[in-house]
């Protein structure tokens, strides 16, 4: 199967733990409602072709925060804090479904995904699947 490549100029946001409303009904933060919807909006714009994909591999960019020296940054330099990457990847593979790109994330045989600090000013996501 052919290997595709993308970027999306979007900082990742993780899915958070549903909160428990006053008449037991549970929601998600409309922050979190915004950057899915943003996502998936941003995702159907690559034209990505419907497929049964086996594996997906991301790579979620963050700038460094602007209290770090110049001489401290390095480029591609992991990132051990901030965001729980499984919660990243959730939202991600949700915004694939809402986006019609695949019918369900329960098809996908493998993940790899990392995040990463970048010089840049602005953060993106780079994925790819197989």
């Amino acid at each position: 199967m052919e290997a595709y490549k993308y970027r999306i100029d979007i900082e990742g946001y993780p899915c958070q733990r549903p909160r428990l409303g006053k008449f037991g009904n549970t929601h998600n933060s409309p922050k979190y409602h915004k950057h899915k919807k943003d996502l998936t909006y941003l995702l159907k714009a690559l034209h990505i072709p419907k497929n049964d994909y086996d594996y997906v591999c991301l790579r979620f960019f963050y700038p460094y925060p602007k209290a770090t020296p110049k001489k401290n940054r390095i480029d591609n330099e992991p990132m051990r804090y901030k965001y729980d990457i499984d919660n990243l990847v959730k939202t991600f593979l949700d915004a694939l479904q809402d986006a019609e790109i695949i019918e369900d994330d329960r098809r996908i045989s493998g993940i790899y995904a990392e995040k990463l600090f970048t010089i840049s000013d602005n953060g993106w996501i780079d994925f790819d699947f197989e």
